[in-house]
C-alpha cells in the first residue's frame, strides 16, 4: 500500500489529465460536489491543496477554479477568493451551473443511481447520463439492476504496468468502495475472493507496489503477506 509522505501525494493520486492543462478529480466528492480526501485522519479540500501546490501557502478565502472546465482541480487553474473573485460571484455575470464531468457521471452510474438521480446530483441532463450509460454498455435502470461486473466496468481503468486503477468512490477518501448486494463493500475483497475461491483474511491490499491498484492478481490478504515474509525471512 502506498505510503503518502506529504498531503500533496494523495492529491496527485486522485487526479487525471483532461487536456488543455485541466485536471479531473477522480476521488471522493461530498454531497455539495466538493472534491476532498482524508490524509492522516484529517479531511482536506482538493482545491485548497491545489492552491497550496501552486503558491506554497494556504488561501485566505475560498480556493476556487478559474477555468470553465467542470470540476477542474489543476493547481494552475485555482485561485484565492480573497484576491480573485469567483466567476459565479462576478457582478452581473450569468454563469452556467456546474454539470459534472463525464468521470463524475460514470462514477455515479457505477454506484447504481438512475439517470434522473445522477442528473439531479450533478445538475445535468438525464439524457446526457443515458448517453454515457449507453457508451459504457450498461443497462438502463428499467431493464435490470446493476451487477458488480457492471459497477466494476464503470469504475475501473487499465494503466501502465498491467495495473487496474479504481476510479469510483473512495471510503474515507482512501479505500475503494462499491455498493454490492445492498451493502457498502470493498471491490478488492470481492475480486480477490472470486480469484482465489476463498474468503480473504485481514485487509486486502495491492502487493504490486501501485497503491491505487485493484487488479485481482495483484492483491494480497494477510496470510499471503505472512507467507511472503516467512519465505524471504528464512532465506536471508
Amino acid at each position: 500500500m502506498t505510503a503518502y509522505i506529504t498531503v500533496e501525494d494523495p492529491f496527485w493520486c486522485r487526479t487525471q489529465p483532461a487536456g488543455d492543462g485541466h485536471l479531473d478529480w477522480t476521488g471522493y466528492r461530498n454531497e455539495k460536489g466538493t472534491a476532498s480526501f482524508h490524509w492522516r485522519h484529517t479531511g482536506y479540500s482538493a482545491l485548497r491543496i491545489a492552491y497550496r501546490i501552486r503558491t506554497g501557502q494556504d488561501p485566505v478565502g475560498y480556493a476556487h477554479a478559474t477555468c470553465e472546465h467542470p470540476g477542474c482541480v489543476a493547481p494552475d487553474h485555482v485561485a484565492d477568493s480573497a484576491t480573485t473573485p469567483r466567476r459565479a460571484h462576478h457582478a452581473g455575470t450569468i454563469t452556467r451551473q456546474p454539470n459534472g464531468s463525464d468521470d463524475q457521471v460514470k462514477a455515479l452510474i457505477g454506484e447504481g443511481l438512475s439517470d434522473k438521480q445522477v442528473g439531479k446530483r450533478l445538475r445535468t441532463s438525464p439524457k446526457r447520463v443515458a448517453a454515457i450509460r449507453a457508451e459504457l454498455g450498461l443497462p438502463s435502470g428499467a431493464n435490470r439492476p446493476l451487477t458488480f461486473n457492471d459497477r466494476w466496468a464503470a469504475n475501473t481503468e487499465p494503466v501502465d504496468g498491467g495495473h487496474i486503477r479504481w476510479t469510483g468512490r473512495l471510503r474515507d477518501g482512501t479505500n475503494p468502495a462499491v455498493l454490492h448486494e445492498g451493502h457498502d463493500a470493498s471491490p478488492r475483497r470481492i475480486v480477490f475472493e472470486r480469484l482465489h475461491g476463498r474468503p480473504a483474511v485481514g485487509r486486502v491490499q495491492p502487493g504490486c507496489g501501485y497503491g491505487p491498484c485493484v487488479r485481482a492478481e495483484h492483491l494480497e490478504d494477510q496470510p499471503m503477506r505472512d507467507n511472503y515474509h516467512a519465505i524471504f525471512g528464512s532465506a536471508a
